[in-house]
């Protein structure tokens, strides 16, 4: 297969079909500046084709008016391809063993997460193609499948639909299913999918439509429309199916408004609940402060029914009959902190002296609004200055500054920003990939807006205006001599 972003610029709107016509480019690639043959070539790239493929398509092309743009927008990636690497293996992608791509009970977890009705089979067999394809650069109907039917046209129009139908919570989860595939085959280095930069091809006029002139909003309306959106939207707005699809595997529609009769025919009010409710808060409820389903139910919007099902997914043993708890006595305040921050006691220690839990303890030191003592962290004197600090700190990061560790987060998030993705700053930074993503995504969350657009393929990480502000005011507070 060669490069979508490339296949639909170099493909006619007529007389060809791009999947006929990608590994053909893919071959073309070889030819410039040797002596490989058209056999050779074909050869090459994977025996999809062979020559006389490749000859009968590129006369097509030749009789083209756009023909000598083409040779051009060629010539100009097989020189970029010489003098720069590509981040991905091609040759070793190829050669995996895709056998546990995307297995069954991952599906049905993905779906889950994200609210994705599983269908019957066929939905997951498309998905597992179509990250095939993506990953390995082969066609979609060369994944290892036992039911076969995947070169059929019913089979390629339902993957059309899929397309159509993918929401950027389902195209998030598939991505990471395919990095932990990569990274169970020992490959770490690499991104999921990588393009040639679309700035070759910067004043050619060539056969194909440009995929970012499609106007992204109004595709995004139009599928969401017809029984066959993909097409549909491809004569309205004046393109091709693939510059569409294209287009959708890049940036998938949000998933329609649901009413609340088709949020529960689609299992969505469950998945809101679990978003709403993880394990550790519903954990909290029914067995910490042992609150009943019911006033749970009161309490957060949800049905009794979908709490007693979410209870069961995350292994919570239900009581049986109604059960009086009683709550034991008071916390006083100042004894809280005598105990705690000048007595240096630990939790558990004072839980046990009062005869109640550890968690019913920390939930007084919270309503006393005494800092807790981080495992490992900073000292409870460093703790109870966290809020005069705030109060000094620019008013932009007086909302993050919410514990000790809030300076090491800003200090990091601005030692990230010169680097492509947040692996590359983490490996300089000498930590975990991990450990710099979830203090990117706390900084996030304690300010309320986003900081960063994620790298993504051919464009690397980069802040947001507001991030930069963050930044900026970040450097300020450190000073010169400030390290993260």
């Amino acid at each position: 297969m060669f490069w979508p972003s490339w296949t639909v610029r170099l493909t006619p709107s007529e007389g060809v079909h791009a999947r006929a016509l990608a590994p053909v480019l893919a071959a073309l690639l070889l030819i410039p500046d040797s002596r490989t043959s058209l056999d050779q070539a074909a050869g090459l790239v994977g025996d999809a084709i062979d020559g006389t493929e490749v000859s009968r398509l590129l006369q097509e092309l030749d009789n083209l008016p756009q023909w000598p743009d083409i040779v051009t927008a060629l010539d100009r990636l097989t020189d970029h391809l010489d003098a720069d690497d590509t981040p991905i293996d091609y040759g070793r992608r190829r050669l995996l063993d895709y056998t546990g791509l995307l297995p069954h009970d991952r599906w049905l977890e993905i779906c889950r997460r994200t609210g994705t009705p599983p269908g019957t089979g066929r939905r997951e067999r498309i998905a597992r193609s179509q990250l095939f394809r993506r990953l390995s650069g082969l066609p979609a109907e060369s994944v290892p499948d036992d039911l076969g039917g995947l070169d059929s046209a019913e089979f390629r129009a339902t993957s059309l639909h899929f397309t159509a139908l993918q929401t950027p919570e389902l195209a998030h989860a598939l991505q990471q299913e395919a990095l932990g595939f990569l990274a169970s085959h020992h490959i770490h280095d690499e991104p999921v999918t990588w393009q040639p930069p679309a700035t070759l091809l910067a004043g050619l006029s060539l056969p194909g439509p440009d995929p970012a002139q499609v106007d992204l909003p109004c595709l995004h309306q139009l599928i969401r429309e017809r029984r066959h959106p993909v097409q549909h939207a491809a004569q309205v707005l004046g393109t091709t199916v693939e510059a569409i699809r294209h287009v959708l595997d890049e940036h998938p529609a949000p998933a329609p408004p649901l009413t609340k009769n088709t949020a529960r025919a689609t299992g969505r009010i469950r998945q809101q609940a679990r978003q709403t409710i993880p394990a550790e808060r519903l954990t909290q409820l029914y067995l910490e402060e042992h609150r009943s389903l019911q006033q749970i139910a009161t309490l957060t919007g949800f049905s009794r029914r979908v709490l007693t099902d979410l209870a069961k997914e995350y292994g919570i043993p239900l009581r049986e009959g109604p059960q009086d708890y009683k709550r034991r006595g008071a916390i006083e305040r100042d004894w809280l902190i005598e105990q705690y921050v000048h007595r240096r006691r630990t939790l558990p220690d004072l839980a046990r002296e009062t005869g109640m839990s550890t968690a019913n303890m920390a939930r007084w030191a919270h309503t006393h609004n005494i800092p807790l003592r981080p495992r490992g962290g900073a000292s409870h004197h460093t703790a109870l200055r966290t809020p005069e600090q705030a109060a000094d700190a620019p008013a932009i990061l007086r909302d993050a500054l919410t514990s000790p560790n809030a300076r090491q987060r800003l200090e990091r998030f601005a030692a990230a920003l010169p680097y492509p993705t947040v692996t590359d700053a983490a490996r300089a930074l000498g930590i975990h990939q991990s450990t710099l993503t979830t203090q990117i995504n706390r900084l996030e969350r304690d300010l309320g807006r986003p900081l960063i657009e994620r790298a993504e393929r051919g464009r690397r990480m980069r802040p947001t205006p507001f991030g930069r502000r963050v930044a900026a005011a970040t450097k300020r507070l450190i000073g010169p001599g400030g390290r993260p």
